[in-house]
């Protein structure tokens, strides 16, 4: 089950959509810890904090379905340029917004540019290593972890020590054009030394078609919106969650989404040992794991077992994102970009469907109780990805 990191090498783009999605990561937890902040500023309720991701999110799943049919003319590496600076410009959008609606207009470029970033980094790395992307893919996408890691804790930090929130916003614009032109010159590199394989991505609304129609795909598609739910759960709302209910400075919600990453970071990079092969029973193993995790928030009342707890469900819930599409892409037919990119697009509304269902309820019945979601994705994704390990083992369905 356990194979040699020393087997690996990492190329030059390997590097550059590992720090690409840093900044990915770094946008989409900037919201969830100037939350606070930002609600005080603007007078919003917690549905209207959940909606800014509503709009993100949108946005992003629509820049997903469309970006099959604009990588297949102009190339990954192209849009995923693009979509580098596109995010720099929402955030700078951001600090400046005087009111709610522009903060929302704010999201639209973060979420162009997002949705560019999410739909492309996984299928060129899948490009880069065919046939043993489960490794990379765990490897590279815990880069994100590192990005949610180090944004929420030097955020939290910052607003801690009373730095205002729009200024945050700038210096991660900032951050975000350095990883873009870094992205920039690395893909002209590669391209010219080869690095990047011909493209021969073809027909994508065709192979669309054939996907949506099996059976199987389906599977993977509410597996991919429990992996995407559950994770979004712990990285939106724990920071709120942990000022809220104890009356803490940012500093402390920020150290607990940070413990949430931390665990994600070692979950992925350890998944990296795990042979391709042994994808399901990862998942299923991780599955279980978080669900005794997420119901044992509720019999823990101080901040420093929740603390503990929260870096364990990251241990649980790191694999589930690249290791569902490298699962889904070793059991279906065709070329893995347009899969990727569909499921993706059902993972991202898992993202927002359940940020803004848990910020309803936490209106409703208090945060606390919005965190019985969780079980609940967890119970499902044993269902659906043990129902699909055991069906007969080939691609062709």
């Amino acid at each position: 089950m356990i194979k040699n990191m020393k087997d690996m090498k990492m190329t030059t783009m390997d590097v550059a959509s590992s720090i690409s999605l840093t900044a990915y990561a770094s946008s989409m937890v900037a919201t969830p810890i100037c939350l606070v902040a930002l609600m005080q500023e603007m007078n919003l309720n917690l549905t209207e904090g959940g909606s800014i991701e509503v709009v993100r999110t949108l946005l992003l799943v629509g820049i997903l379905l469309i970006s099959g049919m604009a990588a297949s003319r102009y190339g990954k590496t192209a849009l995923l340029n693009s979509g580098g600076f596109l995010l720099a410009a929402g955030m700078f959008l951001y600090a400046w917004a005087p009111s709610y609606p522009v903060v929302l207009a704010a999201m639209i470029f973060v979420g162009i540019g997002g949705g560019f970033l999410e739909a492309l980094i996984n299928p060129l790395v899948q490009d880069l290593h065919p046939g043993n992307s489960g490794r990379y893919l765990n490897v590279v996408n815990a880069f994100f972890s590192i990005g949610v890691l180090v944004t929420v804790l030097s955020v939290g930090e910052l607003l801690s020590r009373n730095i205002n929130w729009r200024s945050v916003m700038i210096g991660l614009g900032v951050f975000y054009i350095l990883i873009a032109v870094f992205f920039l010159l690395s893909s002209r590199h590669a391209h010219k030394t080869g690095q990047i394989p011909d493209n021969s991505y073809e027909n994508p609304i065709s192979h669309a078609k054939e996907l949506l129609g099996k059976r199987r795909f389906w599977i993977f598609v509410l597996a991919m919106f429990c992996g995407g739910g559950v994770e979004a759960a712990y990285t939106f709302w724990s920071a709120s969650y942990i000022q809220l209910s104890y009356d803490t400075l940012p500093r402390a919600g920020a150290l607990g989404t940070a413990l949430f990453a931390s665990g994600m970071i070692v979950g992925r990079l350890a998944s990296g040992f795990i042979k391709q092969e042994h994808l399901p029973r990862l998942i299923l193993i991780s599955a279980a794991g978080g669900l005794v995790f997420s119901l044992g928030f509720f019999f823990i009342s101080s901040l420093e077992a929740l603390m503990v707890l929260l870096f364990f469900a990251g241990l649980a819930v790191a694999c589930f994102w690249p290791s569902i599409q490298s699962y889904a892409a070793d059991r279906m037919e065709g070329d893995s970009t347009m899969l990727f990119i569909l499921l993706s697009t059902a993972g991202i509304p898992g993202f927002s469907i359940i940020v803004w269902t848990m910020g309803k309820i936490g209106d409703l019945f208090g945060l606390r109780a919005a965190f019985l979601v969780i079980p609940l994705l967890f119970i499902t994704l044993l269902v659906t990805i043990g129902a699909e390990s055991r069906r007969k083992s080939q691609k062709a369905t």
